[in-house]
This record gives structure tokens, sequence and C-alpha cells, in this order.
């Protein structure tokens, strides 16, 4: 196990460990501990990789470039090197699916059918810059001063307050697929409730925005 785990994470060129990260967070300096990663701290779960037995440690998810990070025994951050070959992750009670390169929280309707919700969170470097695309939940502008993402570390003016965004969407899980919400989907999902879905849509209902509301259209049709 300890040799898996040796070459499933690759160390990270980080100069902070995570809890020097944490600490500036809590002093309100850096970016929200909780909008960085997925989960509000490291805690232990396990990685089902394909082709390999689970493998357990201190985990958590950064939201910014959407890869799996561990804690090493020294407390060091590591970051998976494989990504790819990532099917879930369990942390603490909570479930990740990966599809489409994106790890997205499970909220489970079914055995094998549930609310898949991705959160991205872009950091806007250039004040030029446009927004990510579609429309933000949340939005936000703190200061921070080192931030690792897209493989390199990206080191800031700390006198400058640089701003992030924050965008969740709602989408379908089936089995280890993901899908968008929405009509076609749903027809696909849930092929003898198709005329329902059809007279659902064209009464003018609108698409659910948070996860309780995608909970309850999915549990609709089942």
């Amino acid at each position: 196990m300890v040799l898996m785990m040796k070459k499933f994470f690759l160390l990270l060129a980080l100069a902070a460990a995570p809890l020097a990260l944490s600490a500036q967070n809590t002093a309100g300096t850096g970016i929200p501990y909780d909008v960085y990663y997925l989960m509000p701290q490291f805690a232990n779960g396990y990685v089902f990789i394909r082709g390999q037995a689970p493998a357990k440690g201190k985990l958590n998810i950064c939201a910014v470039n959407n890869s799996l990070r561990f804690l090493g025994s020294d407390g060091t951050e590591l970051e998976a090197s494989d990504p790819e070959s990532i099917l879930k992750v369990v942390i603490d009670t909570v479930s990740f699916i990966r599809d489409n390169r994106v790890f997205y929280r499970m909220f489970p309707v079914s055995a094998d059918m549930g609310v898949a919700l991705e959160r991205r969170v872009r950091i806007v470097r250039d004040e030029k810059e446009t927004g990510y695309g579609g429309s933000s939940q949340t939005a936000a502008v703190k200061e921070y001063g080192a931030l690792y993402t897209d493989g390199a570390i990206y080191q800031f003016d700390k006198d400058k307050t640089y701003p992030y965004e924050v965008f969740e969407e709602v989408c379908v899980y089936k089995g280890n697929i993901v899908v968008p919400l929405n009509k076609k989907t749903l027809r696909k999902l849930f092929p003898a409730r198709k005329a329902e879905i059809d007279a659902w849509f064209k009464a003018g209902y609108p698409l659910p925005t948070t996860v309780e509301d995608a909970q309850a259209l999915l549990r609709k049709w089942m």
C-alpha cells in the first residue's frame, strides 16, 4: 500500500505546508480554506483507482485545478500524479465521482443515480481577463500570496487584492458517468416518463439550481 501511494502521488514544490496555508486563511489574509478545497479540512479517505485496490490516506480536493491532494506522514502536501486513473474518492463521509476531468460531489437519490455538484474556482491573475463563462452564483475578492495551480506556483503581490470567482453547476450522475441536467438528459434517464417530462418543460418550470431541488426533481420521475 505504501509503495502504491508513492507511485500514485507526486510531491508538490510548495513553499508553504498546508498548516501554514490554513493559518494564513485563519488570519484573513489568504484565500479561504473551504474555497480553495472542496472539503473544510484534510480527512481520512479512500481513492478508488482503475485496475488497482483502493488507496487510503488523509485527502482533500483542490477546487482551483481539480487535483486530488494527500498529506504525507510529515504533513507535506502531495498531488495525485495520475488523476486519469481515479474513479471515485471518499473523504470522511463525502463521496466524489471523477468524470470529464472534474471531481463532482455526489448527492445520491438512488443506488446508482443522484445529483453531481461541480464547483470551480477561478483566480483572476490579470485584471483584463473576462469572466469564466456562464452565470456566477457567488463571487468574492480576497487577498492571498502564493497559489499552486496549472502546474506552477504563482507568487502574487502581497499589497494587491486579487479577485477570485466561484462557480457551481448542478449535474446528474448515473453509475460512473456525469451528464448535464437538461431535458434531453432527463428523457434518456427516464424513458418511461418522457411524456411527463415533456409536459413539465412545456409548463415552463425552470431547471433546478440547487442540490435539494435537483434531488426532488429526480425523485419525481423515479
